[in-house]
């Protein structure tokens, strides 16, 4: 029934009429299990909502996050995708790869790196994910290893040879060799809002990766 909630909250009469909130959420370690309650609540007093509650369950949970507060507004419309920026780690090879040298403009090197992940990534992967983001560091250190996504590696390595760095791929890393990052069949649930922002650019959206999503109506 995910299906069934995923377009209840996509309807325009949901958005005008209800809202979506958290009531508490569970999550087994062990087991990789999430599970989630979630009530659909009034929050128009011109046309009567019915009250009711859903059990959201998330199968082989790899990463959640945003879940911090029950009030979910602006970010109250379930989608799920099989195709987004935080799901590289997991459907594409990863590339490990070495920089050398030292940028004579740290704050621009850094920046145009940002740059790039925003472009590419919605800034769903920010700079911090892969460089260190201070002078001190490349005053002590000439020498980095980083692990990338295929996909960026041609940009990253254009503003790395802007900035005089030595940038070279040793190895890239397939399948089952990406160990616990091999995991092709999962998938992200996006509490967003295409109103606010679209799902590919990261403005505080609530996220669940996993393999799998099943929801039921409780109440």
């Amino acid at each position: 029934m995910i299906k069934q909630l995923i377009e209840r909250t996509n309807t325009t009469e949901f958005y005008q009429d209800s809202d979506l909130k958290l009531e508490s959420y569970n999550y087994n370690p062990s087991k990789s299990i999430l599970e989630m309650v979630l009530s659909i609540n009034q929050s128009s007093y011109d046309i009567p909502v019915e009250y009711e509650e859903w059990k959201l369950i998330c199968k082989n949970t790899e990463y959640f996050n945003g879940f911090f507060s029950n009030i979910m507004l602006p970010h109250v419309k379930l989608k799920v995708l099989k195709n987004h920026p935080l799901l590289l780690k997991y459907n594409e090879n990863k590339l490990e790869c070495e920089i050398k040298g030292k940028p004579e403009n740290v704050n621009e090197f850094i920046g145009e790196i940002s740059n790039i992940l925003e472009q590419q990534t919605g800034n769903w992967i920010t700079v911090n994910e892969y460089f260190w983001n201070n002078e001190a560091y490349y005053k002590k250190h000439s020498k980095r290893t980083i692990c990338i996504p295929k996909s960026l590696e041609k940009s990253i390595k254009s503003v790395c040879e802007k900035h005089k760095l030595n940038f070279s791929t040793k190895n890239e890393i397939i399948k089952d060799k990406k160990g616990y990052a091999n995991k092709p069949k999962v998938k992200i649930l996006i509490f967003g809002n295409e109103d606010v922002s679209p799902s590919d650019f990261f403005l505080n959206q609530h996220v669940i990766i996993a393999e799998e999503f099943t929801a039921e109506r409780i109440k």
